[in-house]
């Protein structure tokens, strides 16, 4: 330890090897020990700042110091001696909270500023995009200390110099901000209590101007990947719904191709109920199609050979969007955000019955859904992927199916993507020539 004899010549030789900061009297300290003496009686010393390598400071180090009025403190664990400050200022400490700084100060009656007074974290970053939410939180604030905070989140975008949005002073350590385009946010947190004031910048998260998930075919090429587009209908708490923003394929909503009528709910196969009249085919209506004695054990199938509704079901658009599309079109991690829905399966303003309530992970609109979250024709117009463009079956005008029945209960309703028009009358469900808009609630986050 070097004598006080000697401790001017220390301070010198300590003030030539370290970087001055801005002002008189500001001191930056780039070494490891801090000896006893080292700066004591200084009193043109204004400004000291440790950083992360002092892992020491000697007694009596920054006695008499009267000027000091700032101590920027970046080490956690130094060892501070009792008498290092003695008969100095009482200056204002920037610190770590819960530092060995942070007990040193307190207990010597200075006033401390937190430099880690929390952090922040955002788990919808995966999920940004247009019109989606994204959830910044305050993690871990004022650890060890039991007061209350207020903080304000400045949203920004990359790229301009004004935040988009500042929320008013709230004690929620949760902030949702909904981007309206695309590009690069973060959030400016600034946390006001009876000890600090400070201010943090989350991470940057990109925002996306579409929703991307899953992989399904659609531009011809097998060689690449193609991503599906969704477009957000609506957002509810932590999750939010969302429909593929063209139509994926052309297909009936349910077609035993062997079978002229098919009766059917969004559930599955109707045809087996005993009042069911049906015929083989496609062709006209006769005595020798018309098939009789159908019940619900006892359907006819493709080969000429009898079974049971449950061997239509692969045949139905329901199996297709919760079997087929579902498994083929995500990655194990998207399938944990896909959530298992029950959809209210109501009856068509005509009166048809619905059929009973399902459970699905990707589904059609109903037409309830329709009025309700795409209520006007521009929100339904669409185009079709250029695979399905390629299969049209005669889908000239963009059709697209609701699950909902529609006047007959050989119909479901569609809509006339070319227009955003509305068909309540329907069309029969073994026509091809409508198209597949699967839609889902997700995850969000939170």
């Amino acid at each position: 330890m070097l004598k006080k004899s000697c401790a001017l010549l220390l301070a010198l030789a300590l003030l030539l090897s370290l970087s001055a900061l801005a002002g008189g009297g500001a001191t930056k300290l780039g070494v490891k020990i801090i000896e006893s003496e080292a700066f004591s009686g200084d009193s043109a010393l204004t400004t000291i700042t440790f950083d992360e390598d002092v892992t020491y400071i000697g007694s009596d180090a920054f006695k008499g110091c009267t000027g000091l009025q700032t101590v920027y403190c970046f080490t956690r664990s130094a060892v501070i001696e009792d008498s290092a400050f003695d008969s100095a200022s009482s200056p204002t400490v920037y610190c770590d909270v819960g530092s060995t700084m942070d007990t040193y100060a307190h207990a010597k009656g200075f006033t401390v500023k937190y430099l880690n007074a929390f952090e922040t974290e955002c788990d919808t970053d995966e999920n940004a995009c247009v019109l989606l939410p994204i959830t910044w939180s305050v993690v871990n604030p004022m650890p060890g200390r039991d007061i209350q905070s207020t903080y304000v989140y400045e949203v920004y975008k990359e790229g301009e110099s004004a935040p988009v949005y500042t929320s008013d002073a709230t004690s929620s350590t949760d902030f949702t901000y909904t981007p309206v385009s695309g590009g690069e946010y973060y959030v400016d947190i600034t946390m006001s209590n009876s000890l600090t004031q400070t201010k943090l910048a989350s991470k940057k998260v990109q925002v996306k101007d579409k929703l991307y998930m899953g992989h399904f075919e659609q531009d011809g090429d097998t060689s690449t990947s193609d991503k599906i587009e969704w477009q957000v209908l609506a957002v509810k708490g932590n999750k939010a719904l969302v429909i593929t923003t063209k139509i994926l394929q052309n297909n009936s909503y349910f077609n035993p191709y062997w079978i002229k009528y098919k009766y059917t709910y969004w559930s599955g196969s109707y045809i087996g109920k005993a009042s069911s009249v049906n015929y083989r085919g496609s062709g006209p209506e006769s005595a020798a199609t018309k098939i009789t004695g159908i019940s619900t054990n006892h359907i006819p199938l493709a080969d000429g050979s009898w079974g049971t509704e449950s061997d239509l079901f692969k045949v139905h658009s329901r199996y297709w969007c919760n079997t087929t599309f579902y498994n083929s079109a995500f990655s194990s991690k998207e399938k944990s955000r896909i959530l298992l829905t029950t959809n209210v399966n109501a009856d068509s303003p005509a009166g048809v019955d619905g059929g009973p309530d399902t459970k699905d992970h990707v589904f059609f609109l109903s037409y309830d859904e329709l009025k309700q979250y795409m209520p006007t024709n521009a929100s339904r117009k669409c185009g079709m992927t250029t695979v399905a463009a390629r299969n049209k079956n005669n889908n000239t005008t963009n059709n697209w199916w609701l699950r909902s029945p529609g006047k007959y209960r050989v119909n479901a309703m569609y809509v006339i993507g070319s227009s955003g028009t509305l068909s309540q009358s329907g069309s029969d469900v073994g026509h091809k020539s409508v198209g597949y808009r699967p839609c889902m609630w997700i995850s969000i986050g939170g």
